[in-house]
């Protein structure tokens, strides 16, 4: 390695094989996932922070 090149932040293989999820139980861990991150399922926050930085059209 020369000086002033980055280091290597390539992912080494854990040992450990992924195995193949099926439609439905990736979709329970997708669920999952987005209940513990809190997920609004409605879009009202979106909602809200689009109008915050959208301006209605002049007219």
């Amino acid at each position: 390695m020369a000086s002033g090149d980055p280091p290597n932040t390539a992912r080494k293989p854990s040992g450990k094989k992924a195995t193949k999820l099926s439609q439905k139980e990736q979709s329970e861990r997708f669920k999952e996932a987005a209940r513990e991150l809190e997920a609004d399922e409605t879009g009202e926050a979106f909602e809200r922070a689009f109008e915050k930085i959208a301006k209605p059209p002049k007219r």
